[in-house]
């Protein structure tokens, strides 16, 4: 067993899904964690702390799990650190002049699932009911998935338009979200209280992992 493999077993004890990507033009690979939205494991839940908002669920249910799966490669000597906020990439989170991480674009180029209509990576098993983090390293992991981005049609969404049928605002269009701000399950980089919406409705029409 390499030292990829013993990374992936030990990402897999915390996580539901792993794969590694190697980011083009950049050293080192991304360890890309799937976990699962399930009942008592609400990865949305908020609250307002007077003014400001937390994500509550995100803290509870990944922070320790990211947290862990560092201390296991901090162990094995190797340096990682977790992507913008506890793996997830927030734009505020991100240091100025850098890019922000595709998430989406290193789920699929690690082979953790395919793009759908509905422009959320679906997972065999979870269909779109999942969230993404990622962990940046400079040590050379082998990738686990076809290593690029493939953005072809889906072939569970071939016949199926549930998703742009479902929302609200119509601003979701077959593989493309040519405007995140009218979605209302957007996040803005500042959020306001009272102006916050979360909307799951491309989720809840999605047979896939329903």
């Amino acid at each position: 067993m390499d030292v990829t493999d013993e990374i992936l077993g030990e990402a897999l004890k915390h996580f539901d899904e792993a794969g590694i990507a190697s980011p083009v033009q950049e050293p080192g690979a991304v360890l890309v964690l799937g976990l699962a939205t399930k009942p008592g494991q609400d990865l949305d839940e908020v609250y307002f702390d007077g003014s400001r908002m937390r994500f509550n669920g995100w803290r509870t249910h990944v922070k320790p799990r990211i947290e862990a799966v560092l201390a296991a490669m901090a162990d094995r000597g190797l340096e990682a650190s977790a992507a913008g906020w506890w793996g997830y990439p927030m734009s505020l989170d991100i240091e100025p002049g850098t890019e922000l991480m595709h998430l989406k674009g290193l789920a699929v180029t690690a082979g953790l699932g395919r793009q759908g209509r509905n422009t959320l990576v679906l997972h065999p098993r979870f269909g779109p009911w999942w969230r993404l983090a990622a962990i940046r390293t400079e040590a050379p992991l082998r990738s686990t998935g076809p290593g690029r981005y493939d953005r072809s049609e889906h072939p569970a969404c071939r016949d199926c338009r549930a998703c742009i049928e479902a929302c609200p605002t119509g601003c979701l269009e077959s593989y493309r979200l040519p405007d995140r701000r009218r979605c209302r399950a957007d996040v803005p980089d500042e959020p306001v209280r009272g102006l916050i919406s979360w909307c799951d409705c491309c989720l809840a029409a999605c047979p896939i992992g329903r």
